[in-house]
């Protein structure tokens, strides 16, 4: 496929590495010429008189500015690599055939199978609105629905780009079939298809299909018994990434939705369990101690109920 296509994602992916780097040296070069021509101006500033001083304190300032500016393009690149890397990967996924795995190992059956309405109806419970936080990787989201998605989909269908804030209702609903046909989440048992299904929203195709592989090498006897261990691999993902402290603001909202899933797709009892473990593996680290004392107010506050 790379070969017909001309796509050749580690290439890719070390050239995104490449210009990180050469971020970083850039920034450093210019870090560098300002100290040296502060340092030059400064050494010969007493001689030329008044007039020199004042373009010495203009220069000061404009270097002080270039510096300013570098920083932010240097940060503004490097928010948009991360995103070039998500939405490659989702552009990637579409290429790819239904997310069923073909590693070793057996999936539990039952009688009853994960229907995409139930499916649908939890996830636009979680997906609200159109949101840009800068310090999400996945960039702006409507309904849940990143950009690149949905210039995907306009573009399949025959319909010009336009920003994923004037989503409709009907697209984004188009869109998460997609989603649930191309994951095969409606060929696996409830309430594993339920986990599944989020998962690949919320996390991303590739990463869903890589949880639902682990699971499946696992040979466990029950849909339960895999959906919990499913859920035990998002919890360790999304405590993986808010040890990086500008994402440690969203590990509260990643954790309740997660709790809410395992009760909407296994039981109340259950999703008890789940909240103790949620919060046993947040006392292990300081870090997370205002996300543990959040969260034991909220459920406290809410009791049974789903928020």
């Amino acid at each position: 496929m790379s070969a017909v296509l001309r796509i050749h994602p580690e290439e890719i992916r070390k050239q995104i590495q490449r210009l990180r780097e050469w971020r970083a040296e850039w920034s450093e070069r210019l870090r560098s010429a300002q100290r040296t021509a502060i340092l030059l101006v400064e050494t010969v500033h007493a001689a030329p008189g008044r007039g020199f001083q004042t373009a010495n304190a203009v220069q000061k300032r404009y270097l002080g500015l270039v510096e300013d500016q570098a920083e932010l393009l240097a940060r503004t690149l490097e928010q948009a690599l991360d995103r070039l890397e998500s939405a490659f990967e989702e552009a990637a996924q579409l290429l790819r055939e239904p997310l069923m795995p073909a590693a070793a190992g057996a999936l539990p059956t039952a009688a009853v199978a994960a229907s995409f309405e139930e499916a649908y109806a939890f996830i636009r419970r979680w997906e609200g609105g159109y949101v840009h936080d800068p310090d999400d990787r996945g960039g702006a989201t409507n309904m849940g629905i990143t950009q690149a998605t949905y210039d995907d989909y306009r573009r399949r269908h025959g319909l010009s780009p336009q920003e994923v804030a004037r989503i409709t209702e009907e697209e984004a609903q188009a869109i998460y079939r997609e989603f649930w046909e191309h994951s095969g989440a409606g060929q696996l048992p409830r309430p594993l298809g339920l986990v599944h299904m989020d998962t690949a929203v919320h996390m991303g195709p590739g990463r869903a299909r890589q949880f639902l592989s682990e699971v499946q090498q696992r040979n466990l006897e029950t849909p339960e018994a895999a959906a919990e261990a499913y859920l035990d691999l998002r919890l360790n993902r999304y405590l993986e990434l808010a040890r990086d402290p500008s994402q440690r603001k969203f590990l509260a909202g990643w954790l309740n939705r997660l709790q809410d899933l395992s009760g909407h797709a296994v039981n109340p009892d259950f999703q008890r369990a789940f909240r103790a473990k949620i919060l046993g593996r947040l006392a292990e680290d300081p870090d997370f101690a205002p996300t543990r004392e959040f969260l034991i107010r909220l459920w406290s506050a809410l009791g049974g109920q789903n928020p």
